[in-house]
């Protein structure tokens, strides 16, 4: 009698740890979605720009500061007075500008005019840098010092007709794959990979005969 009972007691708290580990884990796989779910609402704007709006890009490279400064393309209707045929041939294609992207307009790097710069590379650049969002925002009297901002890896500087936006690339947090960030005053963790479009040197932003013809065709 009392094997018996010493069975059905051991059977009773097997019964009572599997379902104490049911619970738990029921519980634990709520507070992961939760918690999931938190971390993709939570997910900062650390700077959101039309990239039509800058009119200069800066950044370095191996040490040195280059700046690149947009052209707007032509406006063609500054063109002798036409018939109203050909006034309506120009509404049309000012029209057609005005829904044009960016691959319009030229780059000149400032450092040095005479060189031709691969519009599509500033393109590129430009699409990485005006959106950026963050897994986190640092409060202001936060310590930052180990972030690796004094020492940046990178500068980045982008000017519209109103301001001058400057990101400043730290150091990478191992652990989170993220790296930190400064935005003008506010500093941020990013997943942002500005560093991968940033080129090792200048001569990879200069238009080879291959990316003009491309460009061209694409015109």
């Amino acid at each position: 009698m009392n094997k018996q009972k010493r069975t059905f007691v051991i059977l009773a708290i097997v019964l009572v740890a599997c379902l104490a580990g049911y619970l738990g884990l029921l519980n634990y796989n709520k507070y992961k979605s939760d918690d999931d779910s938190k971390s993709e609402s939570d997910s900062v704007e650390a700077l959101s720009l039309d990239s039509s709006d800058v009119e200069s890009l800066s950044f370095l490279i191996d040490g040195q500061e280059y700046t690149f400064s947009r052209i707007k393309s032509e406006d063609t209707s500054d063109d002798t007075e036409s018939t109203e045929s050909e006034k309506t041939d120009t509404e049309s294609e000012t029209n057609s500008d005005e829904n044009s992207t960016d691959d319009d307009d030229q780059w000149v790097c400032d450092n040095d005019t005479s060189l031709k710069i691969n519009t599509s590379k500033v393109t590129s650049l430009l699409g990485n840098v005006t959106s950026i969002t963050a897994s986190k925002k640092f409060d202001s009297d936060a310590d930052t010092s180990d972030f690796g901002l004094d020492e940046p890896q990178n500068v980045v500087k982008l000017s519209t007709a109103d301001e001058t936006y400057t990101i400043t690339i730290g150091e990478k947090n191992a652990m989170l794959g993220e790296y930190y960030i400064k935005v003008n005053d506010d500093v941020y963790l990013s997943s942002n990979t500005i560093l991968g479009t940033i080129p090792d040197s200048i001569d990879d932003m200069i238009a080879s005969e291959d990316s003009e013809s491309t460009e061209t065709e694409s015109e």
